[in-house]
């Protein structure tokens, strides 16, 4: 599936760089062989609830993990309830990497999961 960021709105508080926010809905249809996936949460969340393709990067070590992140494709950034990973979206973004951040972050990913049974 495609990933549906068309839709995504532009962060227009820094004009140094920006990133795109996504929403639960649009993390559903992301194809993990098209993005990045960048799970900032702690090694135990991500053990519990696993997303397929997705690469484990707790802040502590976050530098080391973002030197293997590629370049050449999207990267979506997601921790437990959005906020650091709109912190390391900014940075990714001053790197020049194309970034997104989930909306509300994991938690609003299995909020999503909840109320819209496909």
């Amino acid at each position: 599936m495609p990933i549906a960021l068309h839709n995504a709105v532009v962060d227009d508080e820094s004009s140094q760089s920006s990133y795109r926010r996504i929403t639960p809905a649009e993390f559903a249809k992301l194809d993990p062989n098209t993005v990045t996936l960048l799970d900032l949460r702690e090694p135990a969340d991500f053990a519990a609830h696993p997303v397929e393709g997705a690469i484990n990067a707790p802040l502590d070590p976050l530098a080391h993990v973002l030197k293997t992140v590629p370049t050449d494709r999207t990267v979506v950034v997601y921790c437990a309830q959005g906020w650091w990973s709109e912190e390391v979206a900014e940075i990714l973004a001053d790197r020049g990497y194309d970034v997104a951040s989930l909306d509300g972050g994991f938690q609003g990913y299995l909020d999503y999961l909840e109320t819209h049974h496909d």
